[in-house]
């Protein structure tokens, strides 16, 4: 059974509402922006191999691969896309490898946000 992926942003928010509750409130925070760029980046990489024939190398580098296929299409919505995704990546990065982040909480919705934003445009794109 092939994974959902969209499925991590529904962890992502779950993570940002039980915020202190499950964990303490910074951690929740950071493994949210984790997940929702997982989420988006997961959909947009499948949608790109599988709709657009992106080939890809199933390593970290197939990270940029999908930003720059997504950079490099003529259109506004993949244009769009590539800049959310680049945004995200940034976001996660911090997320897992900065010893001091500051506005989690703030960050964290900024990254729901833009995670929405991703699948909603491959959305526009399927149709």
């Amino acid at each position: 059974m092939s994974f959902t992926w969209s499925a991590y942003l529904t962890v992502a928010e779950a993570l940002v509402d039980g915020r202190g509750t499950l964990a303490p409130e910074e951690a929740c925070c950071r493994a949210a922006i984790s997940r929702a760029y997982y989420a988006a980046f997961g959909v947009a990489r499948n949608h790109a191999r599988d709709n657009e024939r992106l080939s890809l190398q199933r390593t970290g580098g197939d990270h940029q691969r999908v930003l720059l296929h997504y950079r490099r299409r003529p259109d506004r919505t993949h244009q769009e896309i590539a800049e959310l995704l680049f945004r995200l990546r940034r976001q996660r990065n911090q997320a897992d490898y900065d010893d001091q982040m500051s506005a989690t909480v703030t960050g964290a919705h900024t990254a729901l946000r833009r995670a929405r934003q991703v699948l909603a445009g491959l959305e526009t794109l399927q149709t």
